[in-house]
């Protein structure tokens, strides 16, 4: 991973990954409980870690192997996801560490990636990405690059950036702040989940902790594509009883990055009666809305895809296209991926009739599943947007015990009469 900060304290790729395995294990693993699941689960978080450095290291021409690796890598956490289906009931599992110290570790860890992100230069950040979309402009040098279509930063606004943003257009700084933004709405996310819908605050902690130190965060850090669906389906898991919001946050991430289209039925099924309806429109209605606008308006969809937004055409789902880039897909003859997506739906289609009625636990497992999933048919660099799905597949991971809340009907009260 490149950066002035690991430049400069002389921290090559390796011993990142090794303080970020070292601290994970220091603060989650069970060390009297060597072979429970959560000491697996962390095991797993770090599986496609060597895929995604090998893709790092050269990204013009790496290696078809690292591809390969990803996605046997995706394959184990899809088996996890599916698992957990079976995994009702959890232990309670404390962190090693207590929710002062998880504190602070966050705030200090979200401080200095917030730090990251708005001072680390557009080439780096695009180097250090192993999903940066193949022909977009972040991935020069401004000097190298047409600045024919770019709009200029106000003057005011440009004396307060750092030194290697201040040269770049106002989509470049934009996009830095909605990763910060993303960033920070992610944190908040995994305590509100673990406020709210957890009983368990630490567990908040745990997670938010959990996913800073990971080293997915710091290579995608600048990734406002991933991060911004990220944020929005873990708020909508935060917000789930409310169905017109979530559908609102699903038909964003959807329209945001199309991987995310699988998690509209998904959702729906969670629901019942009006509330999937509800969904059903609010959620459609602005996955399609935002399908149009990009359609229609030529320069809102070349902003957007400067911003970090996925095309369809990217995502694979239009025939006949050949990946631009080096993928797993660009050493096979396309046509190969028409079974991969159709067994894709046809996952969708059975997940969304089974279980028939989904707790929220299902649905987070569920919801991971099939975005780790989308990874086989993603056409561009398929398998390396593991920072989409990483939250969920902490929430699966650190997910206490979860009844299902059902909605009981209040109890007639019996008539009282008067003397």
């Amino acid at each position: 991973m490149r950066g002035s900060l690991v430049s400069d304290l002389g921290l090559v790729p390796e011993v990142w990954l090794f303080l970020s395995l070292l601290g994970c294990v220091t603060i989650f693993f069970k060390f009297s409980r060597v072979w429970s699941v959560r000491n697996l689960d962390l095991l797993l978080l770090f599986a496609l870690v060597p895929g995604m450095m090998l893709i790092v290291g050269d990204q013009v021409h790496p290696p078809w192997f690292a591809f390969l690796w990803l996605f046997a890598g995706s394959a184990a956490c899809l088996t996890r996801c599916l698992l957990d289906l079976g995994l009702v009931r959890r232990p309670l599992l404390e962190p090693n560490l207590n929710a002062s110290g998880l504190l602070c570790l966050s705030v200090g860890i979200l401080g200095l990636l917030l730090a990251e992100t708005l001072s680390l230069p557009v080439h780096d950040g695009a180097l250090r990405n192993p999903a940066e979309p193949a022909g977009r402009d972040g991935r020069q040098p401004s000097s190298e690059r047409d600045h024919s279509a770019d709009v200029p930063v106000n003057q005011v606004i440009g004396q307060l950036l750092p030194d290697s943003l201040k040269q770049e257009p106002a989509q470049v700084v934009l996009s830095r702040v909605l990763a910060m933004l993303a960033h920070s709405a992610l944190v908040a996310a995994f305590m509100l989940i673990g406020w709210r819908v957890f009983d368990r605050p630490i567990a908040g902690l745990s997670m938010a902790a959990c996913y800073l130190l990971l080293p997915y965060t710091r290579m995608a850090v600048v990734d406002s594509g991933q991060l911004i669906s990220a944020a929005l389906i873990l708020h909508a898991v935060c917000w789930s009883s409310r169905p017109s919001l979530t559908g609102v946050l699903i038909g964003l991430a959807a329209g945001w990055i199309p991987a995310c289209l699988g998690l509209i039925p998904i959702w729906a099924s969670f629901y019942r009666g009006r509330g999937t309806v509800r969904f059903l429109i609010v959620g459609c209605s602005v996955a399609v809305v935002c399908a149009l606008l990009g359609a229609s308006i030529p320069e809102l969809a070349r902003w957007a895809r400067a911003l970090g937004a996925r095309s369809i055409a990217e995502a694979g789902l239009l025939p006949w296209l050949e990946p631009k880039s080096p993928s797993f897909w660009a050493a096979i003859d396309t046509a190969f991926r028409l079974p991969v997506l159709i067994g894709y739906l046809a996952m969708v289609v059975v997940l969304t009739i089974f279980p028939g009625r989904k707790s929220l636990a299902e649905l987070i497992a569920l919801s991971a599943a099939l975005l780790v999933a989308s990874q086989f048919w993603y056409l561009d660099k398929g398998g390396t947007l593991v920072l989409l799905y990483l939250p969920l597949v902490i929430l699966m991971m650190f997910r206490p015990t979860m009844v299902a809340r059902r909605t009981v009907a209040a109890p007639l009260q019996p008539a009282t009469t008067r003397n």
